[in-house]
Protein backbone atom coordinates (compact mmCIF):
# COMPACT_ATOMS: atom_id res chain seq x y z
CA UNK A 1 0.00 0.00 0.00
CA UNK A 2 1.25 3.37 -0.96
CA UNK A 3 1.80 6.41 1.09
CA UNK A 4 -1.46 8.54 1.19
CA UNK A 5 -0.72 11.02 3.79
CA UNK A 6 1.83 12.69 6.15
CA UNK A 7 1.63 14.46 9.82
CA UNK A 8 4.14 17.33 9.86
CA UNK A 9 4.54 18.09 13.30
CA UNK A 10 4.73 22.33 12.97
CA UNK A 11 7.30 22.82 16.24
CA UNK A 12 10.65 20.81 14.48
CA UNK A 13 9.18 20.27 11.06
CA UNK A 14 9.36 16.47 11.31
CA UNK A 15 7.04 14.00 9.45
CA UNK A 16 4.75 10.83 10.44
CA UNK A 17 4.16 9.05 7.20
CA UNK A 18 0.79 7.01 6.50
CA UNK A 19 -0.74 4.57 4.21
CA UNK A 20 -4.11 5.63 5.35
CA UNK A 21 -6.16 7.24 7.80
CA UNK A 22 -9.13 6.06 9.88
CA UNK A 23 -11.39 8.21 11.81
CA UNK A 24 -10.39 11.25 10.22
CA UNK A 25 -12.59 12.11 7.79
CA UNK A 26 -15.73 11.98 10.23
CA UNK A 27 -17.32 15.51 9.55
CA UNK A 28 -20.82 15.71 8.42
CA UNK A 29 -21.49 19.80 8.36
CA UNK A 30 -23.58 21.99 6.16
CA UNK A 31 -23.47 24.98 5.13
CA UNK A 32 -26.06 25.99 7.89
CA UNK A 33 -23.92 24.48 10.34
CA UNK A 34 -21.18 26.84 10.38
CA UNK A 35 -22.37 29.72 12.37
CA UNK A 36 -22.78 27.14 15.39
CA UNK A 37 -19.38 25.66 14.57
CA UNK A 38 -17.91 29.48 15.08
CA UNK A 39 -19.61 29.97 18.16
CA UNK A 40 -19.06 26.16 19.58
CA UNK A 41 -15.44 25.04 21.24
CA UNK A 42 -13.23 23.30 18.96
CA UNK A 43 -13.77 19.84 18.30
CA UNK A 44 -11.12 17.20 19.56
CA UNK A 45 -10.47 13.89 16.90
CA UNK A 46 -8.95 11.07 17.39
CA UNK A 47 -7.39 8.84 14.51
CA UNK A 48 -5.20 6.14 13.49
CA UNK A 49 -2.44 6.73 11.22
CA UNK A 50 -1.97 2.93 9.21
CA UNK A 51 1.25 1.43 9.21
CA UNK A 52 3.02 4.41 9.59
CA UNK A 53 6.59 5.46 9.37
CA UNK A 54 8.45 7.79 11.30
CA UNK A 55 11.45 10.08 11.49
CA UNK A 56 11.83 11.01 14.53
CA UNK A 57 11.16 9.57 18.17
CA UNK A 58 7.27 9.30 18.96
CA UNK A 59 8.07 11.24 22.14
CA UNK A 60 9.36 14.28 20.33
CA UNK A 61 6.23 14.13 18.10
CA UNK A 62 3.41 16.38 19.44
CA UNK A 63 2.19 19.94 19.21
CA UNK A 64 0.53 21.48 15.95
CA UNK A 65 0.40 19.93 13.19
CA UNK A 66 -0.64 19.39 9.34
CA UNK A 67 -2.17 16.31 8.07
CA UNK A 68 -1.13 16.68 4.78
CA UNK A 69 -3.06 14.57 1.48
CA UNK A 70 -0.54 13.38 -0.62
CA UNK A 71 -0.81 12.50 -4.41
CA UNK A 72 0.54 9.36 -6.22
CA UNK A 73 4.14 10.95 -6.15
CA UNK A 74 4.37 11.89 -2.22
CA UNK A 75 3.64 15.93 -2.97
CA UNK A 76 1.00 17.77 -0.81
CA UNK A 77 -2.51 18.07 -2.55
CA UNK A 78 -3.86 19.78 0.38
CA UNK A 79 -3.05 19.96 4.34
CA UNK A 80 -5.51 20.00 7.18
CA UNK A 81 -4.28 22.36 10.33
CA UNK A 82 -4.81 21.00 14.00
CA UNK A 83 -3.33 21.82 16.95
CA UNK A 84 -2.56 20.11 20.49
CA UNK A 85 -1.46 17.06 19.00
CA UNK A 86 -0.27 13.98 20.82
CA UNK A 87 0.88 10.90 19.31
CA UNK A 88 0.65 7.44 20.83
CA UNK A 89 0.94 3.51 20.00
CA UNK A 90 -1.94 2.26 19.05
CA UNK A 91 -2.83 -1.07 20.31
CA UNK A 92 -1.31 -3.19 17.08
CA UNK A 93 1.83 -2.05 15.82
CA UNK A 94 0.71 -1.11 12.56
CA UNK A 95 -1.14 1.89 13.79
CA UNK A 96 -0.12 4.92 15.84
CA UNK A 97 -3.09 6.85 17.45
CA UNK A 98 -2.70 11.14 16.99
CA UNK A 99 -5.76 12.93 18.91
CA UNK A 100 -5.69 16.92 18.10
CA UNK A 101 -8.68 19.63 18.02
CA UNK A 102 -9.52 21.02 14.88
CA UNK A 103 -12.26 23.68 14.12
CA UNK A 104 -14.06 22.10 11.46
CA UNK A 105 -13.96 17.95 11.16
CA UNK A 106 -12.70 17.03 8.48
CA UNK A 107 -15.92 15.85 5.94
CA UNK A 108 -16.61 12.21 5.66
CA UNK A 109 -17.04 12.72 1.57
CA UNK A 110 -13.63 13.98 1.64
CA UNK A 111 -11.89 11.22 1.82
CA UNK A 112 -13.58 9.64 -1.28
CA UNK A 113 -12.94 13.00 -3.35
CA UNK A 114 -9.13 12.46 -2.62
CA UNK A 115 -9.01 9.25 -3.16
CA UNK A 116 -10.69 10.01 -6.62
CA UNK A 117 -8.22 13.06 -8.12
CA UNK A 118 -5.48 11.40 -7.00
CA UNK A 119 -6.42 9.43 -9.86
CA UNK A 120 -7.22 12.14 -11.92
CA UNK A 121 -8.56 15.81 -12.82
CA UNK A 122 -12.01 16.75 -11.70
CA UNK A 123 -14.13 16.48 -14.44
CA UNK A 124 -17.12 19.75 -15.70
CA UNK A 125 -20.01 18.88 -13.55
CA UNK A 126 -18.30 16.09 -11.38
CA UNK A 127 -20.04 17.90 -7.93
CA UNK A 128 -23.24 16.99 -9.10
CA UNK A 129 -22.90 13.43 -8.50
CA UNK A 130 -22.93 14.19 -4.72
CA UNK A 131 -25.91 14.84 -3.05
CA UNK A 132 -27.47 17.92 -1.41
CA UNK A 133 -25.96 17.91 2.06
CA UNK A 134 -22.68 16.29 0.92
CA UNK A 135 -21.36 19.30 -1.24
CA UNK A 136 -19.57 21.15 1.51
CA UNK A 137 -16.94 18.15 0.59
CA UNK A 138 -16.22 19.13 -2.31
CA UNK A 139 -15.91 22.66 -1.23
CA UNK A 140 -13.83 21.17 1.33
CA UNK A 141 -11.15 19.63 -0.93
CA UNK A 142 -11.46 22.29 -3.74
CA UNK A 143 -10.40 25.09 -1.35
CA UNK A 144 -7.75 23.01 -0.04
CA UNK A 145 -6.44 21.89 -3.53
CA UNK A 146 -6.48 25.56 -3.86
CA UNK A 147 -4.43 26.95 -1.42
CA UNK A 148 -1.90 24.51 -2.10
CA UNK A 149 -2.00 25.34 -6.06
CA UNK A 150 1.33 26.68 -7.35
CA UNK A 151 -0.76 29.20 -9.77
CA UNK A 152 -2.20 30.34 -6.40
CA UNK A 153 -1.71 34.31 -6.42
CA UNK A 154 -0.97 34.61 -10.28
CA UNK A 155 -3.01 37.19 -11.91
CA UNK A 156 -5.07 36.65 -14.54
CA UNK A 157 -7.46 38.43 -16.74
CA UNK A 158 -10.85 37.53 -15.86
CA UNK A 159 -13.01 36.71 -18.76
CA UNK A 160 -15.44 39.20 -19.67
CA UNK A 161 -18.75 36.91 -19.59
CA UNK A 162 -18.70 33.32 -17.93
CA UNK A 163 -21.96 31.10 -17.87
CA UNK A 164 -23.27 29.08 -15.12
CA UNK A 165 -25.14 25.86 -15.30
CA UNK A 166 -28.29 26.64 -12.66
CA UNK A 167 -30.00 22.79 -13.00
CA UNK A 168 -28.40 21.70 -9.35
CA UNK A 169 -28.26 25.08 -7.56
CA UNK A 170 -30.41 23.43 -4.59
CA UNK A 171 -28.59 24.78 -1.83
CA UNK A 172 -26.13 27.37 -1.00
CA UNK A 173 -22.89 24.63 -0.83
CA UNK A 174 -24.28 23.73 -4.70
CA UNK A 175 -24.12 27.51 -5.56
CA UNK A 176 -19.85 27.60 -4.72
CA UNK A 177 -19.51 24.21 -6.29
CA UNK A 178 -21.15 25.77 -9.36
CA UNK A 179 -19.73 29.54 -9.21
CA UNK A 180 -16.28 28.17 -8.57
CA UNK A 181 -16.05 25.83 -11.80
CA UNK A 182 -17.92 28.46 -13.64
CA UNK A 183 -15.26 31.06 -13.18
CA UNK A 184 -12.15 28.72 -12.34
CA UNK A 185 -13.06 24.91 -14.38
CA UNK A 186 -13.64 21.88 -13.02
CA UNK A 187 -13.14 21.70 -9.70
CA UNK A 188 -12.46 25.25 -9.16
CA UNK A 189 -12.83 27.30 -6.13
CA UNK A 190 -13.89 30.54 -5.53
CA UNK A 191 -15.29 30.66 -1.98
CA UNK A 192 -17.49 28.41 0.42
CA UNK A 193 -19.41 31.78 2.12
CA UNK A 194 -20.56 35.03 1.46
CA UNK A 195 -17.78 37.05 3.13
CA UNK A 196 -15.05 34.98 0.64
CA UNK A 197 -16.86 35.12 -2.42
CA UNK A 198 -16.80 38.81 -1.64
CA UNK A 199 -13.00 38.34 -0.96
CA UNK A 200 -12.27 36.48 -3.95
CA UNK A 201 -14.46 38.21 -6.30
CA UNK A 202 -12.49 41.38 -5.00
CA UNK A 203 -9.17 39.50 -5.64
CA UNK A 204 -9.56 37.88 -8.71
CA UNK A 205 -11.25 40.61 -10.89
CA UNK A 206 -9.92 43.85 -9.44
CA UNK A 207 -12.80 45.84 -10.36
CA UNK A 208 -13.03 44.43 -14.07
CA UNK A 209 -16.67 44.13 -15.36
CA UNK A 210 -17.73 40.63 -15.81
CA UNK A 211 -21.18 39.44 -17.32
CA UNK A 212 -22.26 35.98 -15.79
CA UNK A 213 -25.31 34.05 -17.68
CA UNK A 214 -26.87 32.06 -15.00
CA UNK A 215 -28.79 29.22 -16.64
CA UNK A 216 -32.13 28.20 -15.48
CA UNK A 217 -31.92 30.79 -12.37
CA UNK A 218 -35.19 29.90 -10.98
CA UNK A 219 -34.27 26.74 -9.66
CA UNK A 220 -31.39 28.85 -6.83
CA UNK A 221 -34.16 31.76 -6.21
CA UNK A 222 -36.34 28.74 -5.21
CA UNK A 223 -33.93 26.68 -3.54
CA UNK A 224 -32.12 29.73 -1.66
CA UNK A 225 -35.26 31.66 -0.75
CA UNK A 226 -34.40 31.09 3.05
CA UNK A 227 -34.51 34.26 5.04
CA UNK A 228 -31.29 35.18 6.66
CA UNK A 229 -30.84 38.74 9.10
CA UNK A 230 -27.44 40.75 8.78
CA UNK A 231 -27.16 43.95 9.64
CA UNK A 232 -29.11 45.86 7.25
CA UNK A 233 -32.04 43.63 7.60
CA UNK A 234 -33.74 40.20 6.60
CA UNK A 235 -32.68 39.24 3.31
CA UNK A 236 -32.64 35.80 1.52
CA UNK A 237 -29.99 33.70 0.66
CA UNK A 238 -30.60 34.00 -2.96
CA UNK A 239 -31.17 38.30 -2.66
CA UNK A 240 -27.65 38.01 -0.58
CA UNK A 241 -26.06 36.78 -3.38
CA UNK A 242 -26.86 38.58 -6.14
CA UNK A 243 -26.22 41.50 -3.46
CA UNK A 244 -22.35 40.39 -3.39
CA UNK A 245 -22.47 39.92 -7.26
CA UNK A 246 -23.28 42.90 -7.67
CA UNK A 247 -21.07 44.73 -5.62
CA UNK A 248 -18.06 43.33 -6.93
CA UNK A 249 -19.30 43.82 -10.94
CA UNK A 250 -20.74 41.03 -11.79
CA UNK A 251 -24.23 41.81 -13.89
CA UNK A 252 -25.68 38.28 -13.38
CA UNK A 253 -27.98 37.76 -16.67
CA UNK A 254 -30.84 35.27 -16.41
CA UNK A 255 -29.92 32.77 -19.15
Amino acid sequence: MSVKYSVRFEENDTFAFACDLEGFFVGRYSDDDFGAFLEAENARVTFRLVRPTLNAPIETLRGDIEVLVLDTEGLPMGRYPLWGAKLVVGDAPEYLVVTAQTGLPPHAEARRLWDRFRVSQPRRGEWCTLQVGSREAWLEVAGLRYAESASKGEYSIPPREIVMGGDEIKDVASFFCAIGEAFRGPGGYIGQSFTELEESLEDYLQGAPVRLIWRNISVARSSLSAVMDIADGPISKFDLLLEVLSQNNVDVIPG
